[in-house]
């Protein structure tokens, strides 16, 4: 069984010619997939070694003035974008502020990966935000397909970024002027409050006078008489009387315009106080549903501890087995060679061939000696990083839970800030109320005092003609008793509404919240940022090419079975002429086929691990893996060289091209037209793909046992198949002497 194998190898110790010939075997592979995977292992990474192009024609802008009468600062917002993108070394590419005609041809001749194009009216479009007619700010990257497609697509990604970082800056700046806004209104308030009072205080003395007036008309309608002999101190009177009255008026209109202004105020203050408090209870609903995901994501981490203490139960004896097992392999095996060696030198002591054998055997014993030291320090390393792995998931779950209760008390205080801004619209309704019953009380003061400016007058005239008769006196006086009571019921309303106006901007005063500097950068970034997102990839590769790996790796196997059985006979062609069984001379052809595919195996892994620190959770696992695919792999190249002769190679290099497009090492084998969809359980790559996939990135243990099982059915069904071909390769045919097609 293992001689007509050895004799096929034996081939290459012939010449040196041959002898390279197996070095080309076992390193080609390697070459081909570890320089794919060098050159795309991590490209994002340097996105800083292509230039790219700032245009920048903003002329700035003048911001608003603040509620206070401060002016605005000037915004150079298009300047102040251009140094960040230049100086900062996260930008993506690598940034230079150029003209626009340099610009364009720097892109049309590829010295310029992209180009951000900034208006000139940016600033001023950013500074309209507090304006009355608020206007977007764009911005323009241009790129060019004819140099390169996947660069205009991660310039996209890069000005997405740029745009999300100004957004967040400028909804910042205009909520904390919304702040300052309410410390402005605090302080007017207060001031208006202070007035009222004063207001209030000189109702009530001047409803004190009116009601001694009141009482002095009534007296001097009773006593008319009396009043008759001192008619000319009543006509000086009655002119003071007039001025008096006429001030009044005028300064009672006054009021009502002041207080008609302090209304139409309220009211407004009212109704953004209700857009407020509705815009704090999103922010509390926000984060009361970020709480839930938090929640949700920690009881994830608890699982993902729980599945690590589970592999590490169930790993620490497989470990000890493997170990225990290698050892005693070693152990048997070194010592049968050495026997069998000592053996054939001392019965064939004068035989050079023999003593040179029982020299390799020798040699053999002492590869396997050094095989085993490497092997039980490879066991060393595996340990080492299951409890490594241990302590990062460990790690990781608790600073998982110790945010969840981080985004608890942010969902309790924006609660508590959703209340306060409730409290507070309810406070400006009741002053808006408290106002209206204020403008009310002025409006009839304002008629009672013209009234009484009337009734002056006529009493002014009456004293200055009275000697035109007592009637007439006793009609001024009735008129101006009536004029005095309203004038006594106006001041004793204007006194109750001053009072109430008073109280109720103090106490809408005292509801209108104040925020200090820090306070207002807290909140604005809370509001300008309301939600972050934190994209989260289970089983995440550190690389671009640790995600291309399995795609590349494969391919490597395929070639290298493809070469393997161009430089090996698939099967022993004189041996079909012997005895020997067809499924011998199978076996004969395919194991030194699987010789050099498990040369190859360790070959690229090993370049791999020394020349792109390429890491996979479970190298054993990993490994052996890709030996069952390059068992596979060379089980179906020895078919289709068996079956078909130099043609069968030809057909390799189709089955190459067609899973190239179905195996899914790029993208899913979902977004393939569906031709490739419906071939794709039917290829061995699509399996190899998927379990090295599964090993690199340390999940879907199902998919690999799944595809471990579908990749020894491939080779089972290929040698099998290969021992039937054989059999019927025993039968010389005209067509097998001169074949119509040679490869």
């Amino acid at each position: 069984m293992y001689t007509l194998p050895g004799l096929e190898l034996s081939r290459f110790r012939r010449n040196t010619l041959a002898r390279l010939a197996t070095v080309v075997i076992a390193f080609i592979p390697a070459i081909y997939g570890c320089l794919y995977l060098a050159s795309n292992w991590d490209p994002t990474e340097n996105l800083d070694q292509l230039d790219a192009a700032v245009v920048n024609l903003d002329t700035g802008a003048q911001l608003p003035d603040s509620p206070d009468g401060t002016p605005g600062e000037h915004l150079d917002a298009g300047d102040e974008l251009t140094s960040e993108l230049t100086t900062s070394d996260d930008a993506g590419f690598t940034w230079t502020e150029v003209d626009a005609k340099t610009a364009a041809a720097g892109l049309n001749d590829g010295t310029y990966a992209a180009v951000l194009h900034i208006p000139r009216g940016f600033s001023a479009n950013i500074a309209s935000s507090g304006k009355d007619h608020p206007q977007k700010a764009e911005l323009t990257l241009e790129t060019d397909d004819a140099h390169n497609y996947i660069v205009g697509t991660v310039a996209q990604q890069v000005l997405e970024t740029i745009r999300g970082n100004l957004n967040e800056t400028t909804t910042a700046k205009y909520v904390d002027q919304v702040y300052i806004g309410f410390n402005e209104i605090q302080a007017k308030m207060t001031e208006a409050a202070d007035g009222a009072q004063k207001v209030s205080d000189g109702a009530s003395d001047l409803h004190e006078g009116t009601g001694t007036l009141a009482e002095g008309t009534g007296t001097a309608r009773e006593g008319a008489g009396e009043l008759a002999d001192g008619l000319g101190e009543l006509s000086d009177g009655a002119d003071r009387l007039a001025d008096g009255t006429g001030r009044l008026a005028t300064g009672a209109s006054d009021l009502h315009d002041g207080t008609n202004r302090l209304r139409e105020g309220s009211s407004e203050a009212a109704d953004r106080s209700g857009d407020l408090a509705d815009g704090a209870r999103q922010v509390a609903d926000g984060t009361e549903k970020l709480s839930t995901k938090a929640d949700e994501v920690d009881a994830k981490a608890a699982r993902v501890r729980d599945r690590v203490d589970e592999f590490d139960q169930k790993a620490t004896p497989i470990i000890s087995d493997s170990r225990q097992a290698l050892s005693d392999a070693h152990d048997q095996t070194v010592g049968d060679l050495q026997t069998r060696a000592d053996e054939l030198a001392s019965k064939y002591p004068d035989d050079p061939d023999v003593q040179a054998l029982s020299q390799e055997l020798e040699t053999m014993a002492t590869d396997l000696e050094n095989a085993h030291s490497r092997a039980d320090a490879a066991a060393d390393d595996v340990e080492s990083a299951r409890r490594g792995v241990r302590d990062t998931v460990d790690s990781a779950a608790d600073r998982i839970d110790e945010a969840a209760g981080q985004i608890h008390r942010l969902d309790e205080g924006a609660t508590q800030v959703a209340d306060g801004a409730d409290r507070l619209h309810e406070g400006l309704v009741t002053l808006d109320d408290g106002v209206g019953q204020l403008d009310d009380g002025a409006a009839k003061l304002k008629t009672g005092a013209s009234e009484v400016n009337d009734g002056a007058g006529r009493l002014a005239e009456a004293s200055s003609t009275a000697a035109e008769g007592g009637r007439d006196l006793a009609d001024g006086l009735v008129e101006l008793d009536d004029g005095a009571h309203r004038l006594d019921e106006g001041a004793g309303e204007l006194d109750e509404g001053a009072g109430e106006l008073s109280d109720g901007i103090a106490e809408g005063a005292d509801s209108v919240p104040t925020y200090s500097s820090a306070d207002r950068d807290t909140r604005s970034d809370v509001v300008a940022v309301p939600v972050e997102g934190d994209a989260q990839r289970d089983h995440a590769v550190e690389a671009y090419g640790e995600g291309l790996a399995p795609f590349f790796l494969s391919l490597a196997l395929w070639i290298g079975g493809m070469i393997t059985y161009m430089v090996l006979n698939a099967i022993p062609y004189r041996a079909l002429a012997s005895s020997a069984r067809s499924w011998r001379i199978a076996w004969s052809g395919y194991a030194p086929g699987m010789f050099f595919g498990v040369l190859q195996v360790l070959v690229i892994f090993t370049v791999l691990t020394f020349t792109l620190d390429f890491t996979v959770p479970s190298w054993l696992a990993t490994i052996a893996f890709a030996i069952l695919v390059a068992a596979s792999f060379h089980a179906v190249h020895q078919l289709c060289v068996v079956l078909l002769g130099s043609l069968g190679r030809l057909v390799a290099l189709i089955l190459l091209m067609l899973q190239i497009g179905a195996a899914g090492g790029t993208y899913p084998v979902e977004t393939t037209p569906p031709f490739f969809q419906a071939i794709a359980p039917f290829l061995p790559m699509t399996y190899a793909v998927e379990g090295l996939r599964g090993l690199i990135a340390g999940g879907n243990t199902l998919g690999v046992a799944h595809s471990a099982v579908m990749l020894l059915a491939f080779g089972v069904g290929a040698l099998t198949l290969s021992a039937f071909v054989s059999s019927r390769k025993r039968v010389v045919t005209v067509a097998r002497l001169y074949p119509s097609l040679e490869l």
